[in-house]
């Protein structure tokens, strides 16, 4: 049995930073709803966990229960929302101005 892999600091804060934000999507239409971690899968198996760096905030239903949802309604909701990298480059962004700033991410 392959032995799970442990989590460095870097990435444990990096998943709590993003479980502690509000939902991207969501908060685009003026809503704060709870978000849970989305990796974004580029170039990965079903299988094969992506980077923990390659994150972003989307509550249950934007992430994979609403029919515009990545999971469920990916087209749409990047037509929406813009691509999965493109939300990551500012979900970093914010991430970073926060931290200098030291303010609250959102």
């Amino acid at each position: 049995m392959a032995k799970k892999k442990v989590k460095t600091k870097a990435e444990k804060e990096r998943l709590q930073t993003i479980a502690e934000m509000p939902c991207y999507a969501c908060f685009q239409d003026g809503r704060e709803v709870q978000a849970e971690v989305h990796h974004i899968r580029k170039h990965t198996g079903m299988g094969l966990r992506p980077s923990h760096f390659d994150t972003i905030p989307l509550c249950s239903g934007c992430h994979r229960t609403n029919k515009i949802s990545v999971h469920l309604g990916k087209k749409e909701f990047e037509k929406k929302y813009g691509t999965q990298q493109e939300i990551l480059k500012k979900v970093n962004r914010e991430i970073k101005r926060c931290k200098e700033e030291n303010q609250v991410i959102f």
